[in-house]
Parts: C-alpha cells; structure tokens; sequence
C-alpha cells in the first residue's frame, strides 16, 4: 500500500470518529468511553512497540521517554492507576496534546507520511500514525466529555505536569548517561532528531518553548472547537424542539 492511501484511510478514519464524537458526546458513558480508548491505546502502542522491536529500535530500551508521542500512549493506560489529582493534572497534558498529535499523525518526523509519495506503507509506519490518531482522539474526547474544562487553572495543569516529567527525564540523562526526550547533555542532543542548537541548555530552553507552544495552541483551538460544537448543536437542537412543542 502507498503511503499516501495508507494516511488518507487513517485520516478518513480520524474525522469520522471525530464527527461521531462531536454529535454523541453527551451520551457518551465516560467510564465506558474512557475504556474503550484505553484498550485501543494499549493496542495500537504494543503493535507500535512490536515494529519497533523488529527493526531493532527497542534495544537501548522501552521508547516511553523517547519522546511526546510514546509518552502519552504510556501515560493513557497508567490513569488507570493514578490518584485523583495527579490524573487531573494528566488528562489536562493528555487533552491540550491533542492537536499536535493530529499534525504528527499526518508528518511523523522519522517516516514524514505527508511527503513521502514514493514510499510503501508497512507495519512500523501504519502502527505509530494509528497510535497518534487515538491519542488526538482521547485528547479532544476529554474535552467535549467534559472531564478537562478549557481554562486557565487546566492549561496551567498541562504546563506542570508535562513539564515535570522532561525535567525528571533531563535529571535521568544526566545520572546514567541517557537521551530521553533525544536531549543527551553530553553531546548529540537534538529536537526530534534535528540539532538546531550547539549547546544543550538552548536544546532545552527551546524544548519546553516548544512544549509550551503546542499545550498553548490545542487550549486554544480546543476551546474554540468545543464551543462551535455546542453553538452548532444548540442552532439544530433549539428549532426542532420548538417544533415539536
């Protein structure tokens, strides 16, 4: 299969369950909607994790910390297992994601799907655009749920959290010598396998800069977005009942 056809179904895909969401969302059991995007994550991340582990990638560990991506694809199963607060604070990172992670399901940074005409689709490549749309999914399905409200106190939530664990990470790379989040502070650090910067502390800065920005920019959308579909329920809504009256 293309590339191409192997994106476009998987974008097909995307907006059919996202149109499914914006229309049922207020039916919608939340424990049983939470589920059932916890079963698809943990799916579509171990045939990810598979791939992966097929083409060697896995050898230097578990890719949890290799970067966003596979970090929230972990982080999605786990609020199973979180306390109350620190699952707030989770799914305030997990929604606010949510745009990104539909603009890396279109241009993965290893793969770039979007500009790789030429190229067959395969398992590692249908695997990690899969992971990307449920975790963009499970984002803007928390906020239509309403279980992550689009404010200020939520976005500030994302911020530390998501924040918090690079940190810790960066800590990590220091103590054992390791390149999570691709930023080793002893040489061939980089920002998604670029290296745009010549010292480490610049690598960084911009890392939470960019964090930041995406966390920024899916509030915002995902507020808007949220808003134009309740105005858009309660224009078709509103005109029917009264009819019906």
């Amino acid at each position: 299969m293309n590339m191409i056809l192997m994106l476009g179904i998987i974008t097909f895909f995307y907006f059919v369950s996202l149109l499914l969401l914006c229309l049922f969302h207020e039916k919608i059991n939340i424990r049983v909607g939470n589920a059932v995007f916890i079963v698809l994550d943990i799916v579509t991340f171990f045939c990810w994790n598979l791939a992966a582990y097929q083409i060697g990638w896995l050898e230097n560990g578990f890719m949890t910390l290799g970067n966003i991506s596979p970090l929230v694809c972990t982080l999605i199963p786990l609020t199973l297992f979180m306390g109350e607060k620190t699952k707030n604070y989770c799914y305030s990172a997990l929604s606010f994601l949510w745009l990104g992670l539909f603009f890396a399901m279109l241009i993965s940074p290893e793969h770039a799907y979007l500009f790789n005409f030429n190229d067959k689709a395969n398992f590692l490549y249908a695997s990690e655009a899969l992971c990307h749309m449920v975790c963009s999914l499970f984002g803007i399905y928390l906020i239509l749920t309403g279980q992550v409200k689009t404010d200020f106190r939520h976005w500030l939530q994302s911020l530390i959290f998501l924040f918090s664990i690079i940190t810790f990470a960066v800590i990590l790379n220091h103590l054992f010598h390791k390149n999570f989040f691709g930023m080793d502070p002893y040489g061939n650090y980089s920002i998604y396998m670029i290296d745009i910067f010549a010292t480490f502390e610049a690598t960084l800065v911009a890392y939470y800069l960019g964090v930041l920005l995406v966390l920024t920019i899916g509030w915002q959308v995902g507020a808007l977005f949220h808003r134009f579909v309740q105005r858009t329920k309660r224009t078709v809504l509103e005109p029917i009942a009264k009819e019906e009256d």
